[in-house]
């Protein structure tokens, strides 16, 4: 059984153009021509966005520039809660099993098994905010 007509046209024109595409993607030409078009949507894409971010701050709004170094802010500060926190359980056990007569803890817990994977907040810290606050003009 033969393939459908239309697969039969598609293998032909594959057979036709497949060569000279092949050569055409290998040249030096094509590799300079798709590097300067990726750079030319770079730049195109960072231009919309300062733009819609500037619209954004004319009307007082965030921008998503805003929202993503929040987020940035508010996970390395939720990282340091979290590191704290272990820390503080950590100390309450020490001092709690150094005195006399306390109860001697084992087995580890959960606690200790997220301590370790906690991170430091160590990291880059996301840089403020680039505007300054608006204030009415003076009289």
């Amino acid at each position: 059984m033969s393939a459908p007509l239309w697969r039969q046209a598609f293998d032909a024109a594959e057979r036709a153009v497949a060569p000279r595409a092949e050569s055409l993607v290998r040249t030096e030409h094509f590799a300079l021509g798709a590097a300067l078009v990726r750079r030319a949507q770079t730049l195109a894409s960072r231009s919309a966005q300062g733009l819609s971010a500037r619209a954004w701050h004319l009307l007082n709004l965030p921008a998503g520039s805003d929202i993503s170094r929040l987020r940035a802010q508010i996970g390395s500060l939720d990282r340091e809660v979290r590191r704290l926190t272990i820390q503080l359980e950590q100390e309450r056990r020490r001092s709690a099993t150094s005195r006399p007569g306390a109860p001697r803890q084992t087995t580890p817990t959960t606690e200790d098994s997220d301590a370790d994977g906690a991170q430091p907040a160590d990291g880059a810290r996301p840089r403020p905010a680039r505007r300054r606050a608006q204030h009415p003009p003076r009289p």
